[in-house]
């Protein structure tokens, strides 16, 4: 085949773009640190048994939200933004249950959350060793959430969208957490690029499967003695 300048042309401007389009991260794992900014400081037991840690591992559209306390309870929300699928399950005192919600399910958990409005700013920082963008928020029918950040370095392009913040593209750096009569913060602290195994996304276990409505009603119960101790 005879190169034209034409043909030449073209084949330069498609490596120009392949060359200058910036890959994603594909895989990985972010470390939080939670607060919670609307805690009764003098509640010292809710303070001690509240907790400070979160982690998020990934694997292209696949994501894994954990939230530990030692052995008193741990809750794992596991998503995949490419068909919108959720699962949660939790680890409640010994109490092991968790439910794979179906479309009307994500429909009334997203019915139940409140209501971001997240909008765009200009600012960009380094937070946990990510680079993001902050986003000024509010809310009318809720406590006023903080200012968020976030990146889309990563690749889940799309990982808050069963959350209030559902319409900002990205991944979360920073944000704010309302569940279960709890206000949480979370602030990325440190990022592990490493290998994800497909086995961390499943539930392992003697789990109690429920449905997405016995769900809700044990965890509420067990959230409402915790912070009414």
């Amino acid at each position: 085949m005879k190169i034209t300048p034409k043909i030449l042309t073209a084949v330069l401007l498609l490596f120009l773009v392949a060359s200058c389009t910036e890959s994603k991260i594909e895989q990985g794992q972010v470390t939080y640190e939670l607060t919670y900014p609307h805690m009764d400081p003098e509640n010292t037991l809710v303070n001690a048994i509240s907790p400070k840690e979160m982690t998020i591992v990934f694997k292209g559209t696949k994501m894994k939200t954990t939230i530990k306390k030692g052995r008193l309870f741990e809750t794992n929300i596991i998503s995949d933004e490419s068909n919108n699928s959720l699962a949660l399950y939790s680890d409640l005192d010994g109490n092991q249950i968790y439910c794979v919600l179906n479309d009307e399910d994500v429909e009334k958990l997203k019915n139940s959350l409140p209501t971001y409005t997240a909008k765009t700013t200009e600012v960009q920082d380094s937070i946990g060793g990510i680079y993001s963008t902050k986003y000024t928020t509010s809310s009318s029918d809720s406590l006023q959430p903080s200012d968020a950040w976030f990146t889309d370095d990563f690749a889940p392009q799309d990982a808050v969208w069963f959350s209030p913040y559902k319409g900002v593209k990205g991944f979360p750096v920073v944000y704010d957490i309302e569940r279960y009569g709890m206000f949480t913060h979370a602030t990325a602290t440190n990022f592990v690029e490493r290998e994800v195994k497909d086995e961390e996304f499943e539930i392992e276990g003697k789990y109690r499967l429920l449905t997405f409505e016995e769900y809700e009603e044990e965890s509420f119960e067990l959230f409402d003695i915790l912070l009414n101790w």
